[in-house]
């Protein structure tokens, strides 16, 4: 069966990756959740490490050390949530953005364990 050209000459919808994406904002928004309730944890944990340590934390400068590079270190998992939030709502752009998504809370997980790392090494 041949189809009908129409008469009206309108082509029909395709998705392109110009598109926007419906549902760009559920990715960043899930890991934003995600990555603030894990940032509380570990600044609360790391802050409670220093208050168990007690005095012996105050005379050693590795400890300041130590605290003062995962305080800084904190700023990767907010770069990343930036960057997926900032990306264009396009649907080319989908998976960057999931990816950036993803890796917010898991860099501050890295950033944990080389805390924990790092404390038990000194």
């Amino acid at each position: 069966m041949q189809q009908m050209p129409s008469p009206y000459r309108v082509e029909p919808s395709r998705p392109t990756g110009d598109e926007r994406d419906r549902h760009a904002f559920a990715a960043p928004a899930i890991s934003t959740a995600v990555t603030l309730a894990g940032g509380f944890v570990f600044g609360w944990l790391a802050i409670m490490t220093f208050v168990v340590c007690g005095s012996s934390c105050d005379s050693d400068p590795a400890g300041s050390v130590i605290f003062t590079a995962c305080t800084w270190s904190l700023v990767a998992p907010v770069m990343l949530l930036l960057i997926s939030w900032l990306l264009p709502w396009r649907r080319r752009y989908s998976g960057a953005r999931l990816g950036f998504a993803i890796l917010a809370p898991l860099s501050l997980g890295a950033i944990y364990v080389l805390f924990n790392v790092w404390l038990a090494l000194t």
